[in-house]
């Protein structure tokens, strides 16, 4: 059988003789034949402008040549006189006219490619009148050699070759185009392609999604307008932080003296550039608010100097916020704590000692306890509703796919958020390997998908004086830097305990391989649910194999 192009003859075809022609071409000749239906082009007109050039049927062959066919259907009649020919009873075009015109159009359009322009090919012209006999040439330009019949049917194998074989004797050699030539006639003819839309567009279309489904989130805020004390769980993506920052805003514009504050000073740097937060909301991260407070207290001499231990920051300073809230009393009318997961049992009471009303003030905890990083003895205080999150709006949905395997959590979240696309997983074995593949995304993302480098943020679980990454200097033509915003040519690199409820729309999570410091689960979760819309992670070759079958197959 014939390759034909189209594979299948189009719905839109009412010509009854090219129908008949598509099934035969498509069953009488063999596979070496390539056989394109209904084509047009656009060539360069030597004289100006371009030329049309279309054709019913081109069939080419690797060593016979390409035959242009033009076909009428029906009773055909020209009268010599007036010069007009006739379908039926119906005006039609001069066919061999039409195929001569159309052969040369080609022609002309092969020399304009590269692959045709030293090369002699034979391209002939013929015209097919199916549905009747014809028994002797109908004109000089119009040789019953060219002229395939109803009688050629049953023989079209035989009347293509004829006719190929005439037009290279009439050439005075035969002008092969080689398989080459086909597989060239069909990227020209029928070529195949896709117009994606770069990452960069479908991001933009994606954040209205986020947008949207993040605002049907807050009615639950609308309920708790009957809560003073509530604790929200949620899982990462659920908009947690979006929804802890405009609590904070309604209680503002309600005249209440509102802290909103966490345990990752970046993400309270992030927070406190909103510049829609109104000036009723009070931005800390909590051992930025201890080390306020008790200055506000003229405690200073307490906080000492030098290098601390943890546990100064565990215990130390949640005691001296204890003592400095005694001292200067109650600074707010609400407190809005965000990543509660990372927060001490310890440190709910000098935190609520800042209230009003310690005891009943407003006071609402957005956590997620599977992205307990930092491995604290997590409790919530008591005395709260609590209340669950149970839809993933901030994620699309390859993306929640990829990190819930990685979730503790006994509830399954619903993710509504844009389907998205797989993430991206690549396993490396060597530094240089490392190094080539993130060269390879960040070049794809930035070149090709022409996606911002402020929208990429790489993240590496390994400190900086431990991670290959800094050594580098450079990956390709992009520089990591861990100051934002980034600037020209550097791409925004941190870790997933510095980058904790922030999001980014792609996140390159990298280094990743076993460490005994290190929950590999919880690190894979929080490192995962950072990308907003695409994901892409580079992980050891010596990943153990009960997480490497949770993430998406390799490519």
């Amino acid at each position: 059988m014939a390759r034909m192009y189209p594979n299948r003859l189009r719905v839109e075809t009412k010509s009854n003789a090219e129908r008949l022609l598509y099934e035969r071409f498509q069953r009488e000749l063999p596979g070496e034949y390539t056989v394109f239906h209904s084509v047009a082009w656009l060539a360069r007109d030597t004289r100006g402008g371009a030329r049309d050039g279309e054709a019913d049927f081109i069939v080419a062959h690797p060593e016979r040549g390409i035959l242009i066919v033009e076909v009428k259907g029906g009773n055909i009649r020209y009268d010599g006189a007036s010069d007009q020919w006739y379908s039926n009873q119906h005006e039609i075009k001069d066919p061999f006219e039409q195929a001569k015109d159309n052969k040369y159009s080609l022609l002309e359009k092969l020399k304009e490619l590269p692959y045709w322009r030293s090369r002699w090919v034979t391209v002939g012209h013929a015209v097919a009148f199916p549905d009747v006999p014809v028994k002797q040439d109908l004109r000089l330009d119009a040789p019953a050699t060219i002229i395939l019949d109803c009688d050629d049917l049953d023989r079209l194998r035989a009347w293509v070759e004829g006719v190929l074989a005439y037009w290279q004797a009439e050439d005075g050699r035969a002008g092969e185009p080689g398989r080459d030539g086909v597989r060239e006639l069909v990227a020209l003819l029928s070529p195949s392609w896709e117009l994606r839309a770069p990452l960069a567009v479908q991001f933009a279309r994606e954040e209205q999604d986020f947008i949207r489904l993040t605002e049907q989130q807050f009615r639950l805020l609308d309920f708790l307008n009957f809560q003073r004390r509530a604790a929200i769980s949620g899982c990462a993506g659920s908009g947690k932080t979006t929804m802890a920052t405009e609590q904070a805003r309604r209680l503002a514009a309600q005249g209440f003296r509102v802290l909103l504050t966490c345990f990752n000073r970046h993400l309270a740097d992030y927070l406190q550039s909103d510049e829609t937060l109104p000036a009723g909301v009070e931005v800390r991260h909590f051992h930025g608010l201890c080390v306020r407070m008790v200055r506000q207290a003229g405690m200073d001499e307490r906080l000492g100097g030098g290098w601390k231990t943890q546990e100064w920051y565990t215990q130390t300073l949640p005691e001296l916020l204890m003592g400095a809230a005694g001292r200067i009393g109650p600074q707010y009318d609400a407190i809005v704590v965000d990543e509660g997961q990372d927060f001490l049992a310890d440190w709910w009471v000098p935190l609520q000692c800042l209230l009003e009303d310690p005891d009943r003030g407003i006071f609402y905890i957005f956590y997620d306890d599977n992205q307990n990083l930092f491995q604290t003895a997590f409790a919530l205080p008591p005395g709260l509703q609590r209340f669950p999150l149970t839809h993933n709006c901030r994620n699309t949905q390859h993306i929640h796919r990829t990190f819930m395997p990685f979730s503790r959590s006994e509830v399954a979240p619903q993710v509504i958020g844009p389907e998205g696309r797989p993430a991206e997983v690549t396993y490396y074995g060597s530094e240089h390997a490392l190094k080539q593949a993130l060269r390879r995304a960040l070049h794809r993302l930035c070149v090709e998908e022409e996606v911002d480098t402020e929208d990429i943020v790489v993240l590496t679980p390994r400190a900086r004086d431990k991670s290959l990454l800094w050594r580098w200097g450079f990956v390709g033509n992009f520089r990591l830097t861990d100051r934002w915003p980034p600037g020209s040519n550097e791409v925004y690199c941190t870790t997933p305990y510095l980058f904790k409820g922030l999001e980014s729309p792609v996140v390159i999570l990298v280094e990743v391989y076993p460490s005994s410091h290190q929950d590999l689960e919880t690190l894979l979760y929080v490192g995962c649910s950072r990308a907003r819309n695409h994901l892409i992670v580079l992980a050891e070759d010596g990943l153990p194999e009960g997480i490497r079958v949770r993430l998406p197959t390799s490519v």
